[in-house]
């Protein structure tokens, strides 16, 4: 009876050795496959991404302005909207966010413009990611983004790289598509709509009463940032919204939710 509890007993130690050993196995493969395998963008690469010109994307019409020469009311003005802590979040760890929000009950911290860079920079290795690799592999390459490119760089790839409709990628070339003005002239409610326009631009583009709708809820943000006071806001949300015509013959772009 006892020799038979033993090898019973020697069966499983060398059962889980034996699994032991397959995690292990695993978890350095899977380190090695998100890491270095799928051709993610690595440290060196995203610590040399340009800042003078485009990354992500290409096309006519673009136009691709360093982040100094983006007017201050446009920059606060998409912070506000999209993530008003961006310059004093700590910076956001994909593996532990979710298990710490879990832990004390609250909210996953908000990165929409580093979630936003991090899906453009992904074109830097066209086709390595499908499927779950796609998912994990942003996750990872969100970390190596926050790690290596400073708060600036990032807001700056945002601002020149994001999809505003109509064909346009960044806000230069968006201001010029729907008010023909460059940055430096667009009235408050003109840039809290361009600001709107990342997350929805299609249907922005088309449902002026969606877009109106859109443009003051920027404009409450940028009242709560501190980037407008409180005449400017109540001035800027009774303008009416008016913007040009697309070009019967241009590019309608596909609408990003």
């Amino acid at each position: 009876m006892w020799k038979l509890l033993i090898i019973v007993a020697k069966s499983a130690l060398a059962l889980l050795s034996a699994a032991g050993v397959g995690l292990l196995m695993f978890a350095v493969w899977l380190v090695w496959h998100y890491e270095y395998g799928i051709g993610l963008p690595d440290d060196v690469k995203l610590a040399t991404v340009s800042a003078t010109g485009p990354i992500c994307s290409a096309g006519d019409r673009r136009t691709y302005l360093p982040l100094a020469e983006i007017p201050p009311l446009v920059r606060r003005a998409v912070i506000a909207y999209e993530e008003p802590d961006f310059y004093e979040r700590p910076s956001v760890n994909p593996w532990t966010e979710p298990v710490l929000a879990a832990l004390f009950n609250r909210s996953l911290r908000r990165a929409n413009i580093s979630v936003s860079v991090t899906r453009c920079l992904t074109s830097l290795s066209p086709g390595c990611c499908q499927g779950i690799d796609w998912h994990i592999g942003n996750a990872v390459l969100m970390n190596r983004v926050e790690r290596n490119l400073s708060r600036d760089n990032i807001l700056e790839i945002y601002l020149n790289e994001s999809y505003f409709g109509r064909g346009t990628y960044g806000v230069a070339a968006a201001a010029m598509s729907y008010f023909g003005k460059p940055l430096g002239l667009l009235s408050i409610d003109q840039i809290a709509f361009i600001a709107a326009l990342p997350r929805a631009p299609t249907l922005l583009s088309r449902r002026k009463d969606i877009a109106v709708d859109r443009r003051n809820l920027v404009i409450e943000r940028m009242l709560q940032y501190g980037a407008v006071n409180e005449a400017q806001a109540a001035f800027a949300k009774e303008r009416p919204l008016e913007f040009r015509d697309e070009p019967s013959n241009g590019p309608s772009g596909q609408q990003k939710l």
